[in-house]
Parts: C-alpha cells; structure tokens; sequence
C-alpha cells in the first residue's frame, strides 16, 4: 500500500456550495469531511476510514474542535497566544493540561539577546585572555597591565553568563 499523504483538493462546486454545506451539517461533518467520504464511498470503499489510515495521517492523537466564546474571551485568546508565539490549540492544551506556559516571546527574545551579548563578551574575553597570555610569554608586563585587569573579571563575567544561559535553558 502507498505511503498516505495530505492531499489537498481545490472543487469549484458550480452553485451547489449551500447544498453541500447543508448535507455535510446534516450528518454532523464538515464539509471537507463530507467530501472525503463521498471520494472514498465513490472509490467503492467503506465511508469510514481505517483506524491504520487515520493514525498515518497524523489524526489519531490531534483531532480539531471548535469553540464558542464571547469576542472579548476570545481576543484574549488570540492575544495570550501570540503573546507566547503558540498556536490557539497549543496555548489552550497547555491551559487544559496545566502544563507551564512559556515566558511571552519578547521576553524570550530579549533573553536571546542578552545570552547573544553576553556571548560576544566571553569571546571578546577570550581573545584578551590568549593576547594576556603572549605578552605574558614575552614578558612584557607593563603591557599586559591593561589586561591584567579585564582578567581580574573573568570568574564574575563567566558566571553571568552561565546564570544567562541556565535562566534561558530552565524556560525553554
């Protein structure tokens, strides 16, 4: 049997959109849904698919519902998810699921560019480190006084960073 796949089907229905609207409504379906089983009854199968056909197509853990909600609830809704870059159906599963929601994506963003700047430091850092270490092995060290001070830092900077990076990781 081939591999299934998510074809996708556009119909210019001639007229006939409200009826079919009306008889995928009658049989509680959408009209995509009433569609596919005109196909598949068309095909000489049964209307209903295989549990094996609908598990390849992704359908047997996701399925799609519709809510009803007054306008504010749901611009909320809309709001608190993009707020969070999830998706409606992400965003209310975790609601549902309690499960920890992310930081707002802003936030994730500015955390990114903090961990961004502070990376650029700890290679800044360590290019003064390895210019240290040469004058260190020429000896000159009134030269090297003015690294020498940046390199006091290095343990405080170096654990910022990480307190950055843990506090990004700990979010994701």
């Amino acid at each position: 049997m081939a591999q299934a796949s998510r074809d996708r089907v556009g119909v210019d229905l001639r007229g006939i959109g409200d009826a079919v609207r009306a008889a995928a409504r009658a049989r509680h379906s959408t009209v995509a849904g009433f569609a596919r089983d005109a196909l598949v009854e068309a095909l000489g199968r049964p209307s209903t698919l295989p549990d094996c056909i609908t598990a390849e197509f992704g359908r047997a853990e996701i399925v799609k519902i519709s809510l009803r909600m007054r306008r504010h609830e749901a611009e909320a809704l809309i709001l608190s998810a993009g707020g969070l870059g999830l998706s409606y159906g992400e965003y209310v599963a975790r609601l549902v699921t309690k499960t920890t929601l992310p930081k707002l994506a802003a936030e994730r963003a500015a955390d990114r560019a903090a961990l961004m700047a502070s990376s650029d430091n700890l290679a800044a850092l360590s290019v003064d480190l390895a210019a240290f270490n040469r004058l260190l092995h020429r000896a000159k060290t009134v030269e090297a006084e003015k690294y020498r001070r940046r390199i006091e830092t290095v343990d405080i900077e170096i654990r910022r960073h990480l307190d950055r990076v843990s506090a990004l990781i700990a979010s994701a």
